[in-house]
């Protein structure tokens, strides 16, 4: 089995980088000046179009392999796919960025799925999706909403002074529908233990009920339960801004959303779609737009321009107003550190948590993948108890390093467990792992 991608361009070499070591690799090439990169790297190097069929069979690819078609053009992804079934029936997993081709090709419901094309991947859709959902809760800097809003997965940058500081784990008063799955410093992540003590600039993820997470707001981040973000002002009205914008209006009608976008075209296409929206023409670095706006009253700003210089100006200027949240697209992953650590509350890179979900999608397992955290270094995934498995205390199981469970499902029950309590047969769980305990997980319950 062997993963193939097509294309030579920063998706392309980020997912061979991932997939080495895990997967025999191919890249296939249509530029050879892109190539040079892809030495360090342990891959089969094959310079050709992927659209072409005599290049696929050159390989000898089979239906056991899978084909991921990520170059910068999504007409020559969707004619790779499109070529590679013609030659066998291999998996194909198609990167766009159009809107048109992902409704073209997405498999909806009542209509038959596309032939050719098993699987589409929108990172720009999945990055407006994670920042609106972001956006709408006003502390935190990550959210996920799981088994239908029972459970919640949020995280939190913990700030000088909070009330999370200074005791272990163990000792704080957490809501009992509660539990502190993930602690991020520096580049270290891990999950909590019992001893685990908190500083001043960690981002710790919370998992539990929305009873628990409304508690942890009002107790340790001083947060109101009915305090809202009402202002909401996005710099960039492309793909990734339109569909944020679009998002908040469904989920939140109170919420006041300007858009400042430079392109006059797109500015009239995002008038004509949008319902409340406000949508400026101008630059969103042009200090005297934003003061006659009033944009210091936001309470979240968004720069997305797909520009990392612009969108850190943009920024930057957010901090200097005192604008309590800023989010910010770091279209190069390696800045994604940086923005943060200059005091940006959530740097995020539309490719990175893409290409995290595929990887785990690809990976041969029992556990079903719901959601990654940290740019893909910690990931929820479901599993389900076998029936053969013996009734296991939630104690007897922490010997396995880096991996928490999160939530069990019995039956129309979800429990959120603590050290006395049991997983029993034909219980589903949510395990929240980092991605390098997430083969340990499977294995213990095989």
């Amino acid at each position: 089995m062997r993963v193939i991608i097509a294309g030579s361009g920063e998706i392309a070499y980020q997912f061979a980088g991932e997939m080495v070591g895990r997967r025999d690799t191919v890249v296939i090439a249509e530029n050879p000046d892109e190539v040079g990169r892809f030495d360090k790297l342990d891959v089969q190097l094959i310079v050709g179009s992927p659209a072409d069929s005599e290049v696929l069979r050159s390989l000898d690819i089979c239906d056991d392999d899978d084909f991921i078609a990520c170059s910068e053009s999504d007409e020559r992804n969707i004619i790779a796919c499109l070529s590679a079934k013609q030659v066998c029936g291999v998996q194909t997993i198609c990167f766009i960025t159009k809107e048109e081709y992902y409704r073209s090709f997405s498999p909806r419901a009542g209509r038959e799925p596309t032939s050719f094309i098993d699987r589409i991947i929108w990172p720009q859709k999945m990055l407006a999706e994670e920042i609106a959902r972001i956006v709408l809760v006003p502390e935190a800097i990550d959210v996920e909403i799981l088994e239908g809003g029972r459970i919640w997965l949020q995280e939190y940058r913990i700030q000088p002074g909070s009330p999370l500081l200074g005791k272990p784990l163990r000792q704080l008063d957490l809501h009992p529908g509660l539990l502190a799955v993930a602690q991020a410093r520096e580049q270290e992540f891990s999950v909590p233990r019992g001893d685990t003590r908190f500083e001043a600039g960690d981002k710790v993820t919370f998992m539990g009920t929305p009873r628990g997470l409304r508690s942890l707001e009002r107790h340790f981040f001083r947060r109101s339960v009915t305090e809202k973000v009402t202002n909401v002002a996005i710099i960039g009205g492309g793909n990734v801004g339109g569909i944020i914008a679009h998002i908040l209006e469904e989920e939140a009608e109170k919420i006041r959303v300007k858009i400042i976008e430079k392109d006059l075209a797109q500015c009239e296409t995002l008038a004509a779609s949008l319902k409340s929206a406000m949508v400026l023409h101008g630059d969103g670095s042009d200090l005297e737009l934003l003061d006659v706006e009033q944009i210091f009253l936001s309470d979240v700003l968004v720069a997305v321009t797909s520009h990392d210089e612009k969108d850190l100006l943009c920024s930057l200027l957010a901090l200097e107003m005192e604008i309590p949240k800023v989010i910010t697209r770091a279209t190069n992953p390696a800045n994604v550190h940086l923005f943060e650590s200059l005091g940006i509350s959530v740097a995020l890179n539309p490719a990175l948590t893409a290409i995290k979900t595929v990887v785990a999608y690809l990976q041969e397992t029992s556990a079903r993948l719901l959601a990654v955290t940290e740019q893909g270094k910690g990931n929820v995934i479901e599993m389900t108890v076998p029936d053969e498995f013996p009734v296991t205390g939630i104690m007897e199981m922490a010997h396995i390093n880096d991996v928490i469970i999160a939530a069990i499902v019995r039956r129309r029950r979800t429990i959120v467990p603590r050290g006395r309590d049991s997983i029993k047969p034909g219980d589903r769980l949510l395990i929240f792992a980092t991605q390098e305990a997430t083969e340990s997980v499977e294995q213990y319950f095989a």
